[in-house]
């Protein structure tokens, strides 16, 4: 940096240039002239070039080995050394988003758990009585209960076709045609319309 600095100094006086002249130029203070020749500051490449168009000399007159004063082995291992810790910055991003990631996976899944535990905590709790889907088309139901009466799921349900559907569920009947809507069921033959409990096709998921 101080051979840089006295390069400079040198073709400036050469050109018979005061500081301030050269500072003029450059739109900059004396101080920032006086600093790059004692040493203390290095120009920035478009100053280097407005310089090198003001002393008329070229570029690699100002900036070379020699003025820089560059040990090869010192710069081979800044840049080493630069490199490096690039690499671990581009790493520790790829890190940090691969966590982001899981989290985000690992968020939602239990998420989607919880929400089925607490819709199957709902359906256990709610009495089955209150719950029901109409069914058509049905010859028979076995219900299972429990020891004081109550239903606790169905066992099977058996068409009018004597299909036997084992422990259904609302989307077997529904696949099946069997279910229907609330609104028909007033004007349909209450002998023909069979009342299934939401709740306790709702246990028949295994």
């Amino acid at each position: 940096m101080i051979e840089f600095g006295i390069t400079l100094k040198k073709i400036r006086l050469a050109k018979g240039y005061s500081q301030r002249f050269v500072a003029e130029q450059l739109n900059l203070t004396r101080q920032t002239v006086s600093k790059w020749e004692n040493g203390r500051g290095y120009p920035d490449f478009e100053n280097l070039v407005l310089l090198s168009e003001l002393y008329g000399v070229s570029i690699d007159q100002l900036v070379n080995r020699k003025t820089l004063n560059l040990d090869r082995q010192k710069v081979l291992q800044m840049n080493r050394k630069r490199e490096k810790v690039l690499w671990l910055t581009r790493q520790a991003k790829i890190l940090v988003i691969a966590v982001l990631t899981v989290l985000v996976v690992v968020s939602g899944i239990t998420f989607v758990i919880a929400q089925r535990e607490q819709a199957r905590e709902e359906a256990e709790t709610v009495p089955i009585s209150r719950y029901y889907v109409y069914a058509v088309d049905i010859k028979r139901v076995v219900l299972e209960k429990d020891k004081t009466g109550a239903t606790t799921g169905i066992i099977s349900v058996t068409t009018k076709n004597n299909e036997k559907i084992q422990h259904p569920t609302l989307t077997d009947l529904t696949r099946r045609r069997l279910i229907i809507k609330p609104k028909t069921v007033e004007s349909m033959d209450p002998d023909k319309v069979e009342a299934l409990s939401k709740a306790a096709l709702a246990r028949n998921i295994k």
